[in-house]
């Protein structure tokens, strides 16, 4: 198969076949003088020259950038400056909206947040006011309970001394008793003031030690407590910071920041209810304050070795001269100090419900909640607020160019998100082609190129190429590739045709022959020269091409002759070289003009 040549070189072959012809005659009008006679053939030297390859192509001219608008507000539309077709220019006002609707939402919301505010500061002062109502109650229950085990040790020393009292006197009346009586009598008197002994050593141990280690540990409990609570305070105020500036811009930085102190916020949150636990727990764990039933109870004192001796000897002895004392004062302030305890108790019973009564005080939940609403209705303040902001600048336009859709009429009310336009670009504009399969490995992204438009001419490179393949309507495969026009203007209008030529590949200073000598075949490319007067088939490894001129890369040496065209000839048979003595850079010149006559 030999390659596709242009008319001209077809045109030569014509000529160099009607010469082919002539000298067939010639040869034949002189075989007298010889029997035969060695054709001649045309040759052309491989030169050393510049291969521009190019990609004749067309395709249609489009924008680079398209920018559909949309409402960014539901308002009516004043003003709607753009139709289909028409240029405009970057910064444009192209809509304007009515901002009265908007304007009114706006201050709603501006109403909303402040009695969100409002509503939050009042739940939270009277919940303030109700929790301090509850330790307050929690603080006189803690008195009381001292002042009720006070009291219950100044009853517990009236009796003793009543029963003293009598003790002493029984004793007294009794001079005459057995001194098996006697030495009951001692021995009670003696466990008596062991037991008051042991009381008032309990009193004062509770008192000294006991209570006061509680109240410190109470006191340190609490202290931590609160100090839980004011760092928990602190993070929730660094969380609504973070909060407030992320919701303004929400980049990484600002969510970073946010999930560090919502981090922290969660840490200091569990550190207070741990606190607030650990200190609840332990106030429940208050120790009593003793009391004289703890220390009295049946006599273990025995005389024979059983207390049964004491009591019935105590009895047998008693039973006909018990004398009792006078009491009546002891009596009298006893009745006093149990009415007075009762009062108190019932006191401590009634500060004590108040206290672990539930106080109805707002939860930290509740708090969050409540600030989260107001967070969200801040939110609403600032959407309503930008929407008028948004209204007020309209929509201009973001560059030069076309509108090409237009969705949108004067007086209609637009919602937000609504299509309303679109824009393409005039300055950032290219040629939309699809090259075939036989050049596109020639296409490079970078590559320059001439751009033809209506007759005028503008500078182009290729930008993009697409590495999907499409099939047009006869199933023959394109690849898309976009040509960027470095210079376009006001002439260029988008849509229309144009005709593109890309520089491809150049190699300069290679060894080139004409297209025409260069055959192709199944195997390759090939050529045909002489070789010691034989036409012989060489194959050659070719480069880039151009219209005119194809590189060799292997089997062609600068300075080879190789044969135009054979015409009739054949390889294998005897040749030789026609004298191109007459030749203009390498060919015929009465070839050539015969090729302008035809």
């Amino acid at each position: 198969m030999k390659k596709k040549k242009s008319k001209k070189k077809l045109v030569i072959g014509v000529g160099i076949l009607v010469v082919a012809v002539v000298a067939g005659v010639n040869i034949y009008g002189s075989m007298n003088a010889a029997d035969s006679a060695i054709p001649q053939v045309k040759t052309v030297s491989a030169v050393r020259d510049n291969v521009q390859q190019t990609v004749e192509i067309s395709g249609t001219v489009v924008s680079e950038e398209q920018k559909t608008y949309f409402s960014p507000v539901n308002a009516k539309v004043d003003t709607a400056a753009l139709k289909e077709g028409e240029t405009v220019k970057a910064g444009t006002s192209l809509i304007e909206f009515d901002q009265k609707d908007l304007e009114r939402e706006a201050k709603k919301a501006d109403l909303n947040v402040e009695s969100g505010k409002l509503d939050m500061k009042n739940t939270l002062n009277k919940s303030d006011k109700a929790v301090q109502k509850q330790q307050n109650a929690a603080g006189d229950a803690a008195s009381l309970k001292q002042q009720v085990a006070a009291q219950e040790n100044y009853i517990a020393s009236l009796k003793a001394r009543i029963s003293q009292a009598n003790a002493n006197a029984q004793a007294a009346s009794s001079k005459a008793a057995a001194k098996k009586q006697a030495d009951a009598a001692a021995a009670q008197k003696a466990q008596q003031q062991e037991i008051q002994r042991e009381y008032a050593q309990a009193q004062t141990t509770y008192q000294n030690e006991t209570l006061p280690a509680y109240q410190n540990q109470l006191n340190t409990l609490n202290n931590e407590m609160n100090q839980a609570q004011s760092d928990y305070n602190q993070a929730e105020n660094s969380y609504q910071m973070a909060f407030q500036a992320w919701s303004a811009d929400q980049s990484d930085n600002n969510e970073n920041a946010l999930e560090i102190a919502e981090q922290m916020r969660s840490e200091a949150q569990i550190t207070y209810q741990n606190a607030k636990t650990a200190y609840e727990d332990y106030k429940a764990q208050k120790p009593a304050a003793p009391v004289m039933s703890d220390f009295t109870g049946e006599a273990d004192i025995v005389s024979d070795g059983t207390s049964a001796d004491v009591s019935a000897s105590a009895s047998s002895s008693t039973d006909d001269t018990a004398v009792t004392a006078d009491t009546t004062a002891l009596e009298n302030e006893l009745e006093k100090a149990s009415n007075n305890l009762a009062e108190l108790q019932s006191e401590l019973s009634s500060k004590e419900a108040a206290a672990e009564a539930d106080t109805g005080a707002v939860t930290e939940e509740e708090k969050e909640k409540m600030e989260i609403t107001n967070n969200l209705s801040e939110l609403d303040q600032m959407s309503a607020q930008e929407l008028v902001e948004a209204a007020k600048k309209g929509i201009k336009a973001d560059f030069n160019g076309v509108v090409t859709k237009v969705s949108v009429v004067e007086g209609a009310t637009a919602t937000q998100g609504m299509e309303l336009f679109t824009l393409q670009n005039t300055d950032k504009v290219d040629v939309n082609v699809n090259v075939s399969k036989y050049d596109y490995d020639k296409v490079k992204e970078g590559q320059s190129a001439d751009i033809t438009i209506a007759g005028k001419t503008y500078e182009g490179e290729v930008t993009s190429i697409s590495h999907v393949a499409t099939q047009n309507e006869k199933g023959a495969s394109l690849i898309s590739a976009d040509i960027r026009i470095k210079n376009p203007d006001e002439d260029i209008f988008l849509g229309v045709d144009a005709k593109v030529t890309i520089h491809a590949e150049e190699a300069d200073n290679v060894v080139v022959l004409p297209s025409e000598v260069v055959n192709i075949g199944k195997e390759g490319s090939f050529c045909y020269v002489l070789e010691n007067g034989v036409i012989t088939k060489k194959d050659i490894t070719t480069g880039i091409s151009s219209d005119e001129y194809v590189e060799v890369l292997d089997g062609i040496k600068e300075g080879d002759e190789v044969i135009r065209d054979l015409g009739s000839l054949e390889e294998g048979m005897q040749a030789e070289a026609a004298d191109r003595s007459g030749d203009v850079n390498g060919e015929n010149t009465e070839t050539d003009n015969a090729e302008e006559g035809i």
